[in-house]
């Protein structure tokens, strides 16, 4: 951990810190712009331009106006994130990311630097002796300036979250960097600003979840921004006291996926279920886990039972031993009560949860259902009935019909003489059914260069397409198939295969023909169920196959 010398604005590495390590100041505030801040290359090699004043960024400016404060203040040493973590080493963004809530938690002070605030006259208030009517000078100045502080950027930032719940001590400081009061003084604007109590300010632990449900926290931070998608998720690793490795490129949705399952593996709060579409269901096939912390917008009053449910991430998905209703109209249909309750102003009204799912045959999984809903009320016991025995259930985990990459865009160039003839497409939905061979339209033609024609596709993953081509030369016709696999992920694989060669020459028109319709079917479900393992692919009695290969 490195620190900042106040006085003299100077950068020391850890080495270089005084034994044992002093007490500090930390800084939470709003970033102005990744060119504009001060960063660690900068104290390194600008040491120069930084000691004669020259150095011009606003983030300067932000830097020495913290130190001032914090040196006025009696502090000696300080931290800020801008300039202390080196973020073109992975390993020391790394660190300090998964530290991040142990290091404000351990700061002697916390400035939280509201950047778009004016709190003027606040420095002469705060002095006044407490016999000079400093109350009602107070009051007539917080009157003036709640509304600023409930909006103050500061609220709407994923990094800020749980920089405004470790501190033990924090100081709101306003543009100038003067002194507006304490975190618990503005208690009721900062409920207001972020729909967090006020008891949970000074008494924040990240493994207390029978005070503070899983499910609260991330209401916290669903209405919250951050410049990298995967920042949503990584801001929130100090909230829980847990670590992950960090993939930055990995994406928001699967960096909350990794996080839900981190959560599941190490505590057991049911309230991780708990969360809702504030859209009526979009799609079926929806699994157990969020598909980002915006899922949580509702779950504020969500509060933990005191014992969870027996549960377990496992290949198939969640593995769960739970109370279960049925629907006798629809037997497929089950609610699952989760051990969690939506919170309300009297204990005795504290309602029981419990998510809808609908049972997969084909995958023997459960998959949610109704993802509006959240609240179990009261069941008509005309149509549901629980289930007396208690055998587990297995419920997907991810969303199968909304795969985290919607589409993947492909160009193959080829010879001119080629001529694609037809073009044919199976898309393979939940659970892996065939949707049915189509037509294939997504082909866009571009300009003849050198000889060689280009043809862009767009194609949606877990899909099979067929290209018919033509070869015509010296009077002879040469028929192939180009089939180009997609998996989940979009990764391609590709390959040709001769029309005369067994089974192709009994397909036919998919079309027009029903034998050559199923049969493109029963082709395109092997091939997307199949991956290559060797240079036949499919195999069959004549020795040909489908070969993973790039096409010219």
């Amino acid at each position: 951990m490195r620190l900042l010398q106040t006085k003299s604005h100077e950068l020391f590495e850890a080495s270089d810190i005084p034994v044992p390590f002093p007490s500090y100041a930390i800084l939470s505030h709003t970033w102005i712009s990744s060119k504009d801040e001060i960063t660690y290359q900068d104290m390194k090699t600008r040491t120069g331009d930084i000691k004669n004043n020259v150095y011009k960024q606003k983030g300067w400016s932000k830097l020495k106006d913290y130190c001032d404060r914090a040196f006025k203040d009696g502090w000696d040493w300080a931290w800020m994130d801008t300039c202390c973590i080196d973020k073109t080493n992975p390993a020391d963004t790394q660190e300090a990311i998964n530290a991040m809530f142990r290091w404000y938690q351990n700061a002697g002070v916390c400035y939280a630097h509201l950047s778009d605030v004016d709190f003027s006259m606040s420095s002469q208030i705060l002095s006044l002796p407490e016999d000079t009517g400093q109350d009602s000078s107070m009051n007539s100045l917080r009157t003036a300036a709640k509304n600023k502080l409930i909006g103050a950027k500061w609220f709407t930032r994923g990094w800020t979250l749980q920089e405004l719940l470790a501190p033990h001590y924090l100081i709101f400081v306003d543009r100038e960097w003067r002194h507006m009061g304490t975190r618990e003084s503005w208690a009721l604007e900062i409920e207001k600003a972020s729909n967090i109590e006020a008891r949970h300010l000074d008494a924040f632990n990240p493994t207390d979840f029978a005070s503070c449900s899983t499910a609260m926290r991330f209401s916290w931070a669903s209405g919250r921004e951050t410049t990298v998608e995967e920042d949503e998720s990584y801001s929130l690793l100090g909230l829980f006291g847990i670590s992950l490795p960090l993939i930055y490129g990995e994406g928001g949705r699967q960096a909350f996926n990794r996080l839900q399952r981190q959560l599941i593996h190490v505590y057991h709060d049911d309230s991780v279920f708990a969360w809702k579409s504030s859209q009526p269901d979009p799609k079926p096939g929806v699994g157990i886990l969020a598909r980002s912390v915006k899922d949580f917008w509702d779950a504020s009053k969500v509060t933990a039972g005191q014992y969870g449910n027996a549960y377990s991430m496992t290949n198939r998905g969640l593995e769960i031993t739970p109370k279960y209703w049925r629907q006798r109209s629809n037997p497929d249909s089950v609610i699952v009560r989760l051990n969690c309750r939506i919170g309300s102003t009297s204990d005795a009204e504290d309602r029981e949860t419990g998510i809808h799912l609908t049972h997969d045959a084909v995958a023997d999984v459960y998959y949610r259902t109704r993802l509006h809903e959240l609240c179990i009320g009261q069941l008509d016991l005309g149509d549901w009935y629980e289930e007396r025995r208690r055998e587990p259930l297995f419920i997907r985990a991810d969303n199968y019909l909304e795969p985290a990459t919607s589409s993947a865009t492909f160009e193959i160039e080829y010879p001119k003489q080629i001529q694609i003839v037809a073009t044919y497409v199976a898309t393979f939905g939940q659970s892996s059914i065939n949707r049915g061979i189509q037509p294939f339209g997504n082909l866009m033609d571009g300009p003849v260069a050198n000889g060689f024609k280009t043809t862009e596709l767009s194609i949606e993953p877990k899909s099979v397409v067929f290209l018919n081509i033509e070869l015509e030369e010296a009077g002879t016709k040469l028929q192939l198939d180009v089939i180009i696999s997609l998996t989940e992920t979009c990764f391609p694989y590709v390959g040709t295969l001769g029309r005369g060669v067994q089974p192709w020459q009994r397909l036919g028109d998919p079309m027009n023909n029903s034998v050559g319709n199923a049969m493109y079917n029963a082709l395109a479900s092997h091939i997307h169920r199949t991956r290559p393992s060797d240079s036949t692919y499919p195999p069959h009695e004549e020795g040909q196959g489908f070969k993973r290969a790039t096409w010219h």
